[in-house]
């Protein structure tokens, strides 16, 4: 397996390949372009020398004084042979040093006869041309430009080496600031991750801003993890002081009839009374522990379904329990969701089971539907004691229990509404609650409008 590379290790790697590409390319171009100028000006100077050859011409024979004198290039290096087949016998002139130039054997190069090499002279380049019955036949020395081609090659080469090299420093320093915030936010991620208590928020870099975000992405999910680690011990220790109380009271009541019930058994019936009645609480305890629990795991199937006939169903069945007035009130029409009855008829039974805890029995319970565009809305107003504004944020959290509710008349284990927020959840709805004019709360139920067309089931 190839061993797994840092991010900086991959930047260095990648935008050292892409520089060392583009030197390639770029000192290639370079060296493209001056070798074309050259040989292309090789050839104008050619072309030149040759025409000045020719003008120096006169009664077949050259003037190489005068053809030196007026080129307008130099002309020292350079071999000039003229070829006069008319007369008699041929006969060849020859400018200074060619006949030495021309005694030594030469070779051609690159497949063309334009260039060759001589050995002592190097690479040449030639040209011929026909001037009044005379062949004109110029070797021009290209060592001169081999040289400054040379020259720019080795510059080019050492410019390339340079760049790389200074670059490849300056790329890795780079990355490694880069990613310098990303691997402290890895170190401190990984030592918040070894400790049991309470996670502390990561670092949190000014910049990059990508590092920067994912940081207070982290953070924000530490505080929920944070939230919900301290929910849950919350809840455990609630959970057991409420089960502790009944079970100590039952135990008591044991202990008493072990030891007085021989003697005393007027005590056995009030003992078994109040052991039955803690056993009553116990249970109905761990049955909302029980039905949390399912709420938090549950997936409902949700389909097409009347509100109206949800609210009917709770009405019938609740109005003889309760002590107080029910009316039902709002929108006479079709209010469809998409829902499950079940746990919505379990919803508005708790509602109402609350709001007659807290009301007085002379009092009225009012549910109301009120119907938008867009959501359905259902109100379960009383006129019972109210809640504090304090209270108002807390009284969904499971186990609270507001403190003007902490009577021995009031019945209840604090899970009650955090089961009916789980369910209205779970319904894809909202609850909230506020004030009851003049006296008293509404439990307002938010759920969204079906498509009365849409044949569609969301779980």
């Amino acid at each position: 397996m190839a061993k797994p590379q840092t991010t900086a290790r991959e930047i260095h790697k990648r935008v050292i390949r892409l520089l060392i590409i583009a030197t390639l390319l770029m000192g290639t171009a370079i060296i493209t372009v001056v070798g074309f100028q050259q040989i292309h000006q090789t050839q104008q100077s050619a072309t030149r020398l040759m025409k000045g050859l020719q003008h120096s011409v006169i009664d077949d024979q050259p003037d190489w004084h005068w053809w030196r004198r007026y080129s307008a290039i130099n002309t020292f290096e350079t071999n000039v042979r003229v070829t006069n087949p008319r007369a008699s016998s041929v006969k060849y002139y020859y400018s200074p040093f060619t006949r030495d130039f021309l005694s030594y054997k030469s070779h051609k190069m690159f497949g063309t006869n334009a260039i060759s090499y001589t050995q002592g002279y190097g690479l040449t380049y030639y040209r011929k041309s026909y001037y009044h019955g005379n062949r004109l036949e110029i070797w021009l020395n290209l060592m001169p430009i081999v040289a400054t081609l040379l020259s720019v090659i080795v510059v080019v080469l050492l410019v390339m080496a340079a760049t790389i090299l200074i670059g490849g420093v300056y790329v890795r320093s780079l990355a490694r600031q880069l990613t310098q915030p990303l691997a402290s936010l890895n170190t401190a991620a990984q030592e918040q991750a070894q400790q049991r208590e309470r996670r502390i928020a990561l670092p949190v870099p000014v910049k990059p801003v990508e590092v920067n975000q994912l940081a207070e992405s982290f953070n924000a999910l530490l505080e929920t993890v944070n939230a919900h680690t301290t929910q849950e011990r919350q809840f455990t220790s609630n959970a057991a002081h409420e089960l502790r109380t009944p079970i100590a009271a039952v135990l008591t009541q044991v202990q008493l009839l072990q030891r007085r019930a021989t003697e005393h058994p007027e005590i056995v019936p009030q003992s078994l009374a109040y052991i039955s009645e803690e056993s009553i609480r116990m249970k109905n305890l761990v049955d909302s522990l029980l039905t949390l629990s399912r709420a938090d795991r549950a997936v409902l199937k949700l389909v097409p379904i009347d509100l109206q006939d949800v609210i009917a169903a709770v009405a019938i069945r609740e109005r003889p329990l309760l002590h107080q007035s029910l009316t039902i009130t709002g929108t006479q029409s079709a209010a469809v969701v998409l829902g499950a009855a079940e746990s919505l008829e379990q919803v508005l039974t708790a509602l109402l089971d609350n709001a007659a805890k807290y009301s007085p029995a002379t009092s009225t319970i009012t549910v109301d539907l009120e119907t938008t565009a867009t959501i359905h809305r259902i109100y379960v107003k009383d006129e019972g004691m109210g809640i504090s504004a304090a209270d108002k944020s807390h009284v969904f959290e499971r186990f609270y229990r507001a403190d003007a509710a902490r009577t021995p008349e009031i019945a209840g284990t604090g899970l009650g509404l955090a089961i009916v927020e789980q369910l209205v959840h779970l319904n894809h709805g909202s609850i909230d609650v506020i004030d009851n004019v003049p006296r008293g709360s509404q439990f307002v139920v938010t759920l969204p409008r079906a498509d009365d067309q849409s044949e569609k089931i969301s779980e």
